[in-house]
């Protein structure tokens, strides 16, 4: 048990997921793919093929910004990569992400910390009721912009709050980020709980950003193996560089390659190859990776 699954999750088939793909293609990694099925770009022939890792993509859903699509687009990768392999590690990254260190660096740092889990939490104090004591029974049509969905939701919260609805008591909530790399342990785990997940989370708004952040809070072991111990919004506890002072979050550049070769974290985001491809290009160079299918 020695192999590192990445599970990706994607909403456009671009050079940038092109570039990481081809990047990860390496013995001791298997890729699993989850595209969004509002993605009508997507061809399997403009794809790299991997030479080196096990490729799947797995069934295709539709996943909108805040709604419960986007925990269950992440179970359906945990659960694809579970009955596949016993991994040594299972790494949560976005189609806009670039790994920034060899994947040989990769995995001697996690075999150097295996058990630990990378997981990110904001603080000890959980401030983001609002998402989970009421019903968004229309945040997979809201997504994230203001709509009429979103109107019909803030109107029905509204009137949840004055009869005094409050969906979870006596669960310790807490937030991070929901990117993440976990042991084969904590995977298996968090897929044992899809049920309560289902439950808890169903018609939340943005709780992708909490389900994995609670269970690990409320499990003691998990807890004590936490990479980076502190609820402080420390990077270091996922070892990805997102910069949310300059964007939401910022998008990498050419400017930036010299900060981001020297950075500590394995991998960055986010990259956007219509924004700047010479920067893709130049981490690619430097750390290597399969060739791409000419489109």
């Amino acid at each position: 048990m020695e192999k590192h699954a990445y599970l990706i999750l994607a909403h456009k088939c671009d050079y940038t997921l092109q570039s990481l793909i081809s990047m990860l293609d390496h013995p001791m990694n298997d890729i699993f793919l989850h595209m969004d099925i509002k993605c009508k770009e997507y061809n399997e022939n403009i794809m790299p093929k991997c030479v080196y890792s096990g490729f799947t993509l797995v069934d295709r859903t539709n996943v909108s910004w805040g709604g419960y699509s986007q925990i269950n687009a992440e179970l359906v990768l945990l659960k694809a990569a579970v009955n596949k392999e016993k991994y040594l590690y299972y790494h949560l990254l976005s189609g806009e992400d670039l790994q920034i260190k060899t994947n040989e660096y990769i995995q001697n740092f996690f075999k150097e910390n295996n058990g630990k889990e990378f997981i990110r939490f904001q603080s000890e104090d959980f401030k983001y009721w609002e998402r989970v004591r009421y019903y968004y029974f229309f945040q997979e049509k809201a997504g994230r912009n203001l709509n009429i969905w979103r109107l019909i939701d803030k109107f029905l919260v509204c009137f949840q709050r004055m009869i005094r609805i409050n969906r979870h008591r006596g669960i310790a909530f807490q937030k991070g980020t929901n990117w993440f790399s976990i042991t084969d342990k904590l995977a298996r785990y968090i897929i044992s709980r899809e049920e309560w997940i289902k439950y808890t989370f169903a018609y939340t708004r943005a709780c992708d950003e909490i389900f994995i952040q609670t269970l690990v809070n409320c499990n003691d072991e998990f807890k004590r193996n936490l990479y980076h111990l502190q609820y402080d919004n420390d990077s270091h506890a996922i070892m990805r560089k997102i910069d949310w002072e300059r964007g939401n979050p910022y998008t990498f550049t050419v400017a930036d390659y010299q900060e981001l070769m020297e950075s500590e974290m394995l991998w960055a985001r986010k990259f956007n190859c219509i924004i700047d491809h010479e920067i893709i290009d130049l981490i690619k160079e430097r750390l290597g990776g399969g060739v791409l299918p000419e489109n």
